[in-house]
């Protein structure tokens, strides 16, 4: 099995658990001062956006709608990425993925399986954790404003460790209306 075939099969794999309790993923990052049926909308609004396949269905704008109640959630999810639970979740499903391929790889003695578990598990776990921060910081430019603006320059600033995650957040701090 080729390094791409892995890697095609392990984002079918983590997509399909992404969509399965996204909304914990965010759960802890609601804004406190707003009255509960408005935190779950900022919740699952913001969880949909993060946690979507295609991205085709309003998700983005359904966030920029909620403007200035969202950037409490965005800004944290951009500076930590998704909580410790959604990683822990994510961390099993592809340990457990990695299983299925190495098991397939097994029974299909002229497929190679050309990565560790351990390599596997930390990339798509990376990917995963990077692509949380580069969506909050896309929304964050839609929703724009001030606190947005601010959340976007000090992280900007911070410099991240992944140049992909950096370069979007210098875009989404440029483009902030």
């Amino acid at each position: 099995m080729t390094r791409n075939s892995i890697v095609s099969a392990a984002v079918v794999l983590t997509l399909a658990i992404l969509v399965t309790g996204s909304s914990d993923a965010v759960a802890q990052l609601a804004p406190r001062d707003l009255p509960p049926e408005q935190a779950t909308e900022v919740r699952h609004a913001v969880a949909a956006w993060l946690e979507c396949e295609e991205c085709e269905e309003g998700q983005l704008e359904a966030v920029r709608k909620l403007g200035s109640n969202a950037v409490p959630t965005l800004g944290a999810t951009l500076e930590r990425g998704p909580s410790a639970a959604s990683r822990a979740r994510v961390r099993r499903h592809l340990e457990d993925s990695y299983g299925k391929i190495a098991e397939y790889v097994k029974k299909n003695p002229e497929e190679k399986l050309e990565v560790s578990q351990e390599e596997y598990v930390k990339t798509y776990l990376e990917n995963y954790a990077a692509n949380y921060r580069v969506r909050s910081a896309q929304a964050l430019a839609a929703i724009g404003g001030d606190e947005a603006r601010r959340v976007l320059s000090a992280a900007a600033v911070k410099k991240s460790s992944r140049e992909d995650v950096q370069a979007a957040i210098e875009a989404a701090a440029k483009s902030a209306k």
